[in-house]
C-alpha cells in the first residue's frame, strides 16, 4: 500500500542551509508558516541530496526545524568542484523511488519537481511557487537546457502559479502559464521590535546585507564608497555565487577601502538588531544581465526596521516602498545617500515608520498558497 501524507513541499533552499542559517528564504519562510498555520498537517519535506556528511552534520549543529517528516538523501559521492550546479540534475538518481500519494505538493524547485510529479509522487492539488527565474539565473547556466525542461514539465503539471516578481511572472508566460503575482516581504514584528539601535556618535553607516556574488554591481559599490569617505559602509553576508574568481575579487575589492567593513555572515535571529544599527540600508543589485527575475527580500526587511532605503532600479523598482529611493549609477547614488544625510554627512536621517500591508506578511502569503492547495 502506498504511503499517503497531507502535503508534500520540494523546498528550492535546501535542509543544510536552513537549518545553518535558519528561515531566511521565501521557501523556510512559508514553511516555517504552514507549521504555525496548520500544525496538524502531515507534512514531507523532500530536500535536494546531499553528499555525506553534510546533513549529519547540520541535523547536530544547526538549528532545530519542525520535526517533519524531513527526506534528504546524502550519498557517499563527490560533486563536481568544477560545475556545482550540475550536482542539481545528477542527484536526481538518489532521489527516493517509493511512489507516494499525498492531498498537497508545494514546488520551489523546478529540477527535482519535473523528475518526481506525475512519476513516484501523485498529488490531488500541485502548487509551483516561482522564486528566481533559473533560466537567467548565472549560477544556472551550466544546466540551462534542464532547467528549461523542467519548467516545462511543472508548468504542465501545475494547478496553480504563483510567483515573486514581474520577472518570474515572465517566466511562466513565456510557457503560456498565467501566475499569479505574490511578491517577497517579511514578519514585519521581528523588525519592528528591533527598536533604533544606532550609536548616537561617530560616522553614519550605510548598511547591505545579503549574498556577496556577482549579483553585486562592485562597480557601483567602489564608485559610491570613494566618494563618501566620511560614511561607513557595512557590508555583511556570505561570499557564495557561481564564479569562485568572482567572489574573490569582489573580497579583494570590498577590502581596499578603509570606510568599507565587512560584517561576515548574520545569523537571521540578529538580523533585525544588525539592520536596526544602521542608518541607512543599501540594495546595490546589478540590474538587467546580472539580475535573477525575482523580487528583494531584504528591501521588505530594511523598511519594516523603519530605515530609509536607497537601491538600484531592480524588478519592481516601479512598485517601491514609500522610504525607498531609486537611483541607477554612482552619481544618482551619492546625491541620494547626501540628500537623506546633508552635504557633509554631520546629520543622522530621521527613521521613516512604514505601516506594512498585512498582504505582505509571510503569514499571508502562506494563508494563499494554503487555500490554492486547498489544505
Amino acid at each position: 500500500m502506498c504511503p499517503e501524507t497531507d502535503l508534500i513541499a520540494l523546498p528550492m533552499h535546501g535542509e543544510v542551509k536552513l537549518r545553518n542559517e535558519g528561515y531566511r528564504t521565501r521557501d523556510g519562510h512559508v514553511l516555517e508558516w504552514i507549521e504555525k498555520l496548520r500544525p496538524g498537517l502531515d507534512v514531507t519535506v523532500r530536500s535536494r541530496p546531499e553528499p555525506f556528511p553534510r546533513i549529519s552534520l547540520a541535523r547536530r549543529h544547526g538549528r532545530a526545524n519542525p520535526a517533519w517528516d524531513w527526506q534528504t538523501p546524502q550519498p557517499l559521492t563527490l560533486p563536481s568542484l568544477q560545475s556545482r550546479r550540475q550536482w542539481w540534475v545528477k542527484s536526481l538518481r538518489y532521489e527516493p523511488t517509493d511512489e507516494v500519494l499525498c492531498r498537497g505538493a508545494v514546488i520551489w524547485n523546478p529540477i527535482a519537481g519535473s523528475h518526481l510529479l506525475g512519476r513516484t509522487l501523485k498529488a490531488d492539488r500541485v502548487v509551483v511557487d516561482l522564486l528566481d527565474d533559473w533560466s537567467v539565473h548565472i549560477a544556472f547556466q551550466p544546466i540551462r537546457k534542464e532547467v528549461e525542461l523542467a519548467y516545462g514539465r511543472i508548468f504542465d503539471l501545475a494547478d496553480a502559479v504563483t510567483a515573486n516578481s514581474e520577472g518570474t511572472v515572465a517566466l511562466a508566460a513565456r510557457f503560456g502559464r498565467e501566475a499569479e503575482l505574490m511578491t517577497n516581504g517579511c514578519d514585519p514584528d521581528q523588525f519592528e521590535a528591533a527598536g533604533d539601535r544606532r550609536r548616537v556618535d561617530g560616522p553614519l553607516t550605510i548598511g547591505y546585507v545579503g549574498k556577496l556574488s556577482e549579483r553585486l554591481d562592485l562597480e557601483l559599490i567602489e564608485g559610491v564608497v570613494r566618494q563618501l569617505p566620511e560614511v561607513t559602509f557595512e557590508i555583511s553576508g556570505p561570499y557564495c555565487g557561481a564564479d569562485r574568481a568572482a567572489n574573490k575579487e569582489i573580497r579583494r575589492s570590498l577590502q581596499r577601502h578603509p570606510n568599507v567593513k565587512l560584517g561576515g555572515n548574520v545569523p537571521y535571529e540578529e538580523l533585525p538588531s544588525r539592520i536596526a544599527s544602521w542608518d541607512i540600508g543599501w540594495v546595490p543589485h546589478r540590474t538587467g544581465a546580472g539580475e535573477v527575475g525575482g523580487d528583494v527580500i531584504k528591501t521588505y526587511e530594511y523598511r519594516a526596521t523603519s530605515l530609509p532605503v536607497v537601491s538600484t532600479p531592480i524588478i519592481g523598482a516601479d512598485r517601491a516602498l514609500p522610504g525607498v529611493t531609486i537611483a541607477g549609477n554612482v552619481e544618482e547614488t551619492v546625491a541620494a545617500f547626501r540628500g537623506l544625510f546633508g552635504p557633509d554627512g554631520a546629520t543622522r536621517p530621521p527613521r521613516i515608520p512604514i505601516q506594512l500591508d498585512p498582504a505582505t506578511t509571510w503569514r499571508s502569503k502562506t494563508e494563499r498558497i494554503l487555500e490554492l492547495l486547498q489544505l
